[in-house]
């Protein structure tokens, strides 16, 4: 299979799945043009709210190390603490055209067309002039691993082929977990 760099391993970790109302408690992407993994740019951020107005239970105590750290530090050990998702936005936009100046991105991740894109932009987090830069073609790795359409891998599925250890729930690392999915299947 023919491989295109660069690409952007995008994911997110929300307080529910519902595309409209959950917010982004961290945002994490991966800036890979090809070259060696340790020198890939890496954005994280942990997004601290003022007030959560939407939240499903699993989603929450899924992510409540991620609650804890924006709540009681600055420095977390688990991201860049941003204390405005303001803040965030600006440091987005910032690290996108520091990795790529001019022209559109095309965004990877497991399901990041579907969940990952309209979550950024919806009125509680309102991405929207970040999400401007994006293609709107997105690069799956599920799809990617997909021999007949009956059955399309999840993460897991996908890091046993590639030798990677289970999903994390982390957002850095289910982008590290995509980077090494695509470039496993482009034979990179």
């Amino acid at each position: 299979m023919a491989f295109r760099f660069p690409y952007l391993a995008l994911d997110l970790e929300t307080t529910g799945l519902d595309r409209q109302q959950s917010h982004v408690l961290q945002l994490a992407a991966i800036y890979d043009d090809g070259g060696p993994l340790a020198d890939m740019p890496v954005f994280n951020v942990i997004i601290k709210h003022h007030v959560i107005t939407y939240g499903e239970a699993y989603a929450m105590d899924m992510n409540r190390n991620l609650l804890r750290a924006a709540f009681k530090a600055k420095d977390s050990g688990l991201g860049k603490l941003v204390s405005e998702i303001y803040d965030a936005r600006a440091e987005f936009e910032e690290f996108l055209y520091k990795v790529q100046p001019e022209g559109k991105i095309t965004v990877a991740g497991k399901n990041v067309g579907g969940f990952d894109v309209p979550i950024l932009t919806n009125p509680k987090n309102d991405f929207e002039d970040a999400s401007k830069r994006f293609l709107h073609r997105t690069l799956d790795p599920g799809s990617m691993f997909t021999e007949e359409f009956d059955h399309i891998p999840n993460l897991d599925e996908i890091n046993k082929l590639t030798g990677r250890e289970p999903v994390t729930h982390d957002a850095v690392n289910d982008c590290l977990d995509v980077v090494f999915a695509i470039r496993y299947k482009w034979g990179v």
